[in-house]
């Protein structure tokens, strides 16, 4: 109880150990985190995920830590397909990354192009759709890409937000994009910002889990999958060391 930390007899300091743990446990309490990406595959057909959100934000590099990571820590199947047809060397960025860690990397700019990758890819454990980032009040843009991966896939959706932004734009871009109804939210740049208690605030507005944040440039080091303790360690600028 709040009311704990003004009980008569107690030290200032008691009252502040307590107030502060009262704090904590709230804050704990709005926050929610889902490892989306940790599931047996015993349906015979893959997870299928697309990233997607604002221009700048950081998906491309975030899908390649990703797959790094499922690739040889949890020694899953992956396959990346980008469907970014708007930024100059996007698909050679992604499928660089692909050649490095030996994984198959195809584009796909139309749903018929897709159907036919992810045929290619059914054997795969996990794949991970990089899509191109818009400004969220390119409407239009937004709803070509929402119309190309809600075509009949079956594919789970993760809002990928830079904590750099300022926090009404992230609450818009998460507006603009809920059209996706997305799965969970994936916070990128916490390592080049101070603030990053907008992700409580963003998460309090537009509940959804997170999945993913990212602390850095380094592939794939700079990926953390966290756990409640752990989120509130990065909104208090408190970081967990990658996964």
């Amino acid at each position: 109880r709040a009311s704990d930390s003004l009980e008569p007899g107690l030290s200032q300091s008691e009252r502040v150990k307590r107030l502060k743990k009262r704090i904590m446990q709230l804050c704990l309490d709005r926050l929610d985190t889902k490892d989306f990406f940790d599931r047996n595959n015993n349906s015979g057909v893959p997870h299928v995920a697309a990233f997607v959100g604002p221009t700048g934000v950081g998906k491309t590099t975030t899908i390649a830590k990703l797959a790094a990571f499922l690739t040889f820590n949890r020694k899953m199947k992956v396959g990346l397909i980008s469907i970014d047809n708007y930024r100059i060397g996007a698909f050679e960025q992604l499928k660089a990354y692909a050649g490095i860690m030996g994984l198959v990397c195809v584009p796909a700019f139309s749903s018929q192009d897709l159907a036919c990758a992810l045929d290619r890819m059914k054997s795969m454990d996990m794949v991970l759709i990089d899509t191109a980032g818009h400004s969220h009040f390119d409407k239009e843009k937004i709803d070509e890409i929402l119309e190309l991966i809600k075509n009949d896939f079956k594919i789970s959706v993760h809002l990928t937000l830079s904590v750099t932004s300022e926090l009404i734009n992230m609450k818009e871009a998460a507006s603009a994009f809920s059209v996706f109804n997305p799965d969970t939210y994936v916070f990128t740049k916490t390592d080049e910002t101070k603030r990053c208690g907008k992700i409580l605030d963003q998460v309090a507005g537009h509940e959804l889990p997170v999945s993913l944040v990212t602390n850095g440039q380094k592939v794939p080091e700079d990926l953390i999958i966290p756990d409640n303790h752990e989120l509130l360690k990065i909104i208090l600028k408190k970081e967990p060391k990658g996964d």
